[in-house]
């Protein structure tokens, strides 16, 4: 049975979702990849979470991804001696290096390095943005700020730097712990936060060898340097999420969401899967239904080539966790069935004038221009890597794409990408064609045209060079292709 969306349902795991009924409720909904933040929750209580999630997919035959998010270097104020505290416009709030109780006056921050990397003329944004500091004074164990924009402070509420080099890196001695837990449990995919360049990703993945593991590496795009240096990030990662929480603070709020289209579209041309998260529907974290505006931000995630839309707190620790997932699906659904021109196509025919396009460029826009004409009711990639398939679901076909693998983390990683549907087969067929007559036969497919992309020869252990259009109703050419 093909998956109820080709858009790809990331769903975060916290209280409101460990248990194993609302799992499998979730899986039924739409869920196809599961977000383990580990910025909360002990190691303990995420082993219980894998385990759950395990024993739902392999009782449903659903197939589900399992994500690791490193919480990275997040910069947090103290814990406060009452709270909430309210802080007004001009009046000074330090920060301190040390460990203290704050107050109206100031609080400790968890950056001991803070006064060598600030300045005089700085902004300081607590709390998602909502309130706003100018460093006033700098001393050795402190950083007198005045109040630009006031408001509610509570404890541990996020502290961003916009546009200033803190001089750390993304990869934390805490992150080496979450991830041995991670090559431990095989988690399929890693989430770094705060990438700042592809020396970070780097960082992660040789740690990850050395623990003699490969997962899937996602890197989270949430600081302004990272938007400048997406190229080189892309090179170095599996795919990206747009985490528009951090990032919406770090650039200016009124450019969010250009700067979403225009890293979407990026990671749509290199092939690269992109997850598109944070406060998506947050209005239903307390209400069982979204607002018009939520309804269209995901919805216009999904026209822009979105592989994957992200819910956080609506599944963690909302009210409404199942019903989050099926409004997701619904939007998805709908937008799915809307013909939109993407950027993409457009893109590779000027690279494809200009002599400067890549051969599994050029053989992924023959694919494409085959589809446009034939339009067959699936697309069938044969895969090792599960690169072909990813090439092809940047032009968001109408038709469903079916990678058939044998290896099981190529089936896995492509959880993460917009219209695939995965078949794991370790025996490699007599016959393509055969197999994939019978394979479509049991999703109850007896009529209507196939393109088939394959290797050249019985040999050939990687890459696509060759495109077969099949007609369901005609005789089954004996033909190896592969």
């Amino acid at each position: 049975m093909l998956p109820k969306t080709k858009t790809k349902i990331v769903c975060t795991i916290g209280p409101a979702s460990q248990l194993p009924g609302v799992i499998r409720a979730m899986l039924e909904a739409g869920m196809n990849v599961a977000r383990l933040n580990f910025a909360h929750g002990d190691i303990a209580t995420h082993l219980t979470t894998v385990n759950a999630l395990r024993e739902a997919a392999a009782d449903m035959g659903r197939r589900l991804a399992i994500m690791g998010d490193l919480p990275g270097p997040k910069m947090r104020i103290g814990q406060l001696a009452n709270e909430p505290i309210t802080l007004v416009r001009d009046q000074i709030f330090s920060l301190y290096t040390t460990e203290r109780i704050g107050d109206e006056n100031g609080a400790s921050l968890s950056f001991p390095d803070l006064p060598r990397a600030v300045n005089p003329g700085d902004r300081i944004f607590v709390n998602d943005g909502f309130i706003q500091l100018l460093v006033e004074n700098v001393q050795q164990e402190q950083v007198d700020c005045r109040v630009q924009v006031g408001g509610e402070l509570l404890s541990q509420k996020g502290v961003n730097f916009p546009g200033i080099d803190l001089g750390i890196e993304a990869f934390t001695p805490q992150d080496h712990v979450f991830l041995r837990f991670a090559a431990e449990q095989r988690l399929d995919a890693i989430s770094q936060s705060f990438v700042q360049r592809p020396e970070d990703l780097q960082a992660v993945r040789k740690a990850a060898a050395e623990l003699d593991y490969y997962p899937f590496l996602i890197a989270k795009i949430e600081r302004g340097c990272a938007v400048d240096r997406l190229e080189s990030i892309l090179d170095e990662a599996d795919g990206i999420m747009v985490a528009r929480g951090d990032l919406g603070v770090e650039i200016p709020i009124e450019e969010i969401a250009l700067v979403q289209k225009q890293l979407i579209t990026q990671a749509n041309l290199a092939g690269k899967p992109v997850i598109t998260a944070t406060h998506m529907l947050e209005s239903m974290v307390a209400h069982n239904r979204p607002t018009r505006a939520e309804v269209t931000d995901v919805a216009n995630a999904i026209l822009d080539g979105t592989d994957c839309v992200m819910l956080s707190g609506e599944t963690a620790m909302g009210q409404f966790p199942i019903e989050s997932i099926a409004v997701m699906t619904r939007i998805a659904q709908v937008m799915e069935d809307y013909e939109h021109p993407h950027d993409v196509p457009h893109m590779l025919e000027q690279a494809h004038e200009r002599g400067d396009i890549s051969k599994a460029d050029l053989i992924s826009l023959s694919i494409y221009k085959t589809v446009a004409a034939v339009k067959p009711i699936v697309v069938v990639t044969p895969t090792l890597s599960g690169n072909t398939a990813r090439k092809v679901c940047r032009f968001r076909p109408k038709a469903w794409i079916v990678a058939v693998s044998p290896n099981e983390a190529t089936c896995q990683n492509l959880q993460f990408s917009y219209g695939v549907h995965q078949v794991y087969e370790t025996e490699r067929p007599h016959s393509w064609e055969a197999y994939v007559r019978n394979l479509l036969h049991h999703y109850g497919m007896n009529a209507g045209l196939i393109v088939m992309t394959t290797g050249h020869t019985t040999a050939d252990t990687g890459g696509t060079n060759r495109i077969e259009i099949i007609d369901l109703l005609e005789p089954t050419s004996d033909r190896r292709l592969w």
